[in-house]
């Protein structure tokens, strides 16, 4: 299938339709971010999503991910904002590459609002 075969209108139609049921309960979350990052991906380059290599990442290398800071980053981690967990090993912490990608695929938080967020309650 090539991309003027799978078009974004069509990837946004299919949002409106599956939504619903999503909200429903017949099709959850996670299907329903695996479904569209798919097919956002089919529509853009006319292939599927590039397999995510499991690895270990360091610290800096997943706050870079995240697009903030380091010091931010080990500041939401220790908030327990992120839904993965490090890995220790010996005195190395790592994090699990698979873990991260997932975690901004499914749209996880927006670390920036999150922050805005906790300002303006202060």
């Amino acid at each position: 299938m090539n991309s003027k075969a799978f078009r974004e209108s069509t990837v946004k139609l299919l949002r409106r339709v599956i939504s619903p049921w999503m909200e429903e309960g017949i099709v959850s979350r996670d299907e329903f971010n695996a479904i569209f990052t798919y097919c956002s991906a089919l529509a853009k380059s006319g292939a599927g999503p590039p397999e995510v290599k499991p690895k270990f990442i360091r610290g800096p290398e997943a706050a870079e991910l995240l697009a903030i800071s380091y010091a931010e980053f080990r500041k939401l981690e220790a908030e327990g904002v992120f839904p993965f967990k490090r890995r220790v090993f010996g005195k190395n912490v790592r994090y699990y590459f698979p873990d991260i990608v997932e975690f901004m695929q499914a749209g996880g938080q927006n670390v920036d609002s999150k922050n805005e967020e906790m300002t303006r309650n202060e």
